[in-house]
């Protein structure tokens, strides 16, 4: 079917990169929406397989489907959704991976929520996870625990994924868009921003789950080893972009917060050797009083004792796995999640 809508309501923009073998099932849960007034902005990151045929072939068969090749540097989701953001029309935005689905329902869903809800600037719906088909899918993302949502971005237990929120659209312009040249916690950040601006969000968790998130090894465009030089630079960046923000208005509760983040990266960072980045978190931390000198000194000796690789023999391994158990935040993916009745 062909159907041109010249104003379409919601926007939903789908960074690609070598998803080729998966993206037409996340463009046909679109073309299965109940609700009809959609765009969908693909925009390739330059992709090496076939990802350009597919694209055009969903292109072709219907016209609220675009197919964009990234125009500028850097490369990277982010720019990409920035990309399809420019592009886009709609009044309200949804951010979707292209190895993710949505419920045939997803889009009326939302809008009906909107509908009873219209005063805040974004909406966040429950999420299901999945390895091999949807319909084996019993795990949510993650659930409410009653802990406010800044402080779960900021000890990287997100409480939703990227697909979650719909956006009002000026919501997104306020905020910037995403961060362009992360290489790792893109969602945190953008998420991040939207709760230090402050936007005003709903979490409708009584709704029915209506993203399916995929599980597997490669999770995104950006990929790699956590303890990449560019993924620990984009980490000291979050870490001390956002603590800036937060800092004129700083709470306890914030602080206690900022520390276990930073010191979480200071200590992925003396892991991976690199002194560098290490020293900056800590030398940031004392100087903004995020660190008070105690655990500025514990860091520092635990970033030596990596150094010495003094972690791999067995008693001093045990040692420095006590001493950094306090900073071990891994996963940015919720810990809280649970089976779905």
């Amino acid at each position: 079917m062909n159907m041109d809508i010249e104003s379409p309501l919601i926007s939903v923009i789908i960074p690609n990169y070598n998803r080729g073998d998966l993206l037409p099932e996340t463009l046909d849960s679109l073309l299965g929406q109940t609700y009809p007034a959609w765009e969908a902005m693909v925009v390739d990151d330059g992709s090496t397989d076939n990802s350009l045929e597919v694209g055009k072939q969903y292109a072709a068969k219907d016209a609220r489907i675009r197919f964009i090749l990234r125009n500028r540097e850097p490369s990277g989701a982010p720019v990409c959704r920035n990309i399809g953001f420019e592009a886009s029309t709609g009044n309200y935005i949804i951010f979707l991976d292209s190895d993710d689905l949505l419920s045939r329902t997803a889009l009326s869903q939302r809008i009906d929520v909107i509908g009873r809800e219209p005063e805040y600037d974004f909406w966040v719906f429950p999420i299901l996870m999945f390895r091999k088909s949807p319909a084996d899918a019993t795990m949510l993302w993650n659930i409410d625990n009653g802990e406010p949502d800044l402080h779960r971005f900021l000890i990287l237990d997100a409480p939703w994924q990227t697909s979650g929120p719909i956006w009002r659209r000026e919501a997104v312009q306020k905020i910037g868009g995403f961060t362009e040249g992360l290489a790792c916690w893109q969602d945190v950040d953008f998420h991040l921003k939207a709760l230090i601006a402050p936007l005003k969000g709903l979490k409708s968790y009584r709704s029915d789950p209506d993203v399916f998130y995929r599980q597997h090894e490669t999770q995104s465009i950006s990929q790699g080893e956590i303890s990449s030089p560019a993924k620990l630079k984009s980490r000291f960046q979050l870490f001390t972009t956002h603590a800036d923000a937060l800092l004129p208005s700083l709470t306890r509760s914030s602080r206690d917060d900022l520390r276990l983040l930073g010191g979480n990266i200071a200590i992925g960072a003396a892991k991976a050797l690199n002194t560098a980045i290490a020293d900056a978190v800590i030398r940031y931390g004392l100087r903004t009083k995020i660190f008070n000198p105690l655990i500025a000194f514990q860091l520092r000796v635990l970033v030596i004792l990596y150094l010495l690789r003094l972690n791999r023999l067995p008693v001093f391994g045990q040692i420095i796995l006590k001493a950094t158990n306090k900073y071990r935040q891994d996963s940015h993916i919720g810990k809280h999640r649970h089976v779905k009745e």
